[in-house]
């Protein structure tokens, strides 16, 4: 099986393809950087193909795909920085990358008859109510740029394809890229106090296990809309 999987200089993708690599697939890695030189902690795939890839550049995205023709693709590339989509500069790019990019991937998909996964977010919801939501849930409310754009995501996908997994996730953290955790523990060794709200409740999610459960996905045909967090229980952004 060869799995074509965006954003691999980020905390999932880079799990994807050492996930791939252990189950003895063939991995190409993209991104938008020119290269893809892996990471401190000695754990990346350098061996692996990588592209370097503008998913908002149509005729680019239609053209390295087909050519290097997966059974399956892995989007995990997207506008991740929350706070800085709202500025009013930010939110065409935004979309560009989130929405558009993520429609050229899955046209790219509909033609080589690749199966897709789609990271989406909570973000979708509006974060209110004491329940968990159902994965078929319609009730959409986001209440930002961010979960906006993820959501126009998800329906490009769900609107063009048939064989895709849509993959709601959480706070996310990992070895590789930018994460809460790390953020915290860099600004503990320049501050005596650390200050963290403690009124948004969520459930952490480790990019070693999610990645490990986006393959056992693409192993099946068991297509459509999922939530994965790691289990638990749930916890505030203070307690985590």
């Amino acid at each position: 099986m060869k799995v074509f999987v965006t954003g691999v200089c980020g905390q999932l993708g880079h799990d994807v393809m050492n996930e791939l690599a252990k189950r003895g697939y063939e991995g190409v890695g993209s991104d938008i950087q020119e290269a893809y030189a892996g990471v401190a902690d000695g754990t990346a795939v350098t061996t692996a193909p990588y592209v370097s890839l503008d998913i908002t550049d149509q005729a680019a995205v239609e053209k390295v795909i087909t050519e290097i023709h997966p059974d399956v693709i892995v989007h995990c590339a997207a506008w991740t920085a929350v706070d800085m989509a709202e500025d009013d500069d930010k939110v065409a790019k935004v979309r560009a990358i989130n929405a558009g990019g993520t429609q050229n991937i899955a046209n790219v998909a509909k033609a080589i008859d690749a199966k897709m996964v789609y990271i989406s977010t909570d973000y979708v919801f509006d974060g209110q109510g004491e329940t968990p939501w159902k994965p078929d849930c319609k009730d959409y409310k986001p209440m930002n740029v961010y979960g906006q754009t993820k959501l126009e995501g998800e329906l490009a996908v769900a609107n063009t394809l048939s064989k895709y997994f849509i993959v709601r996730i959480a706070w996310v953290f990992g070895k590789n890229g930018k994460n809460f955790i790390k953020t915290m523990l860099k600004v503990g060794k320049n501050h005596d106090e650390v200050k963290v709200v403690n009124d948004q409740i969520g459930t952490p999610t480790y990019t070693f296990d999610l990645a490990r459960l986006l393959v056992d996905m693409i192993e099946t045909d068991k297509y459509g809309y999922y939530h994965a967090t790691n289990e638990g229980g749930y916890i505030s952004w203070y307690d985590f």
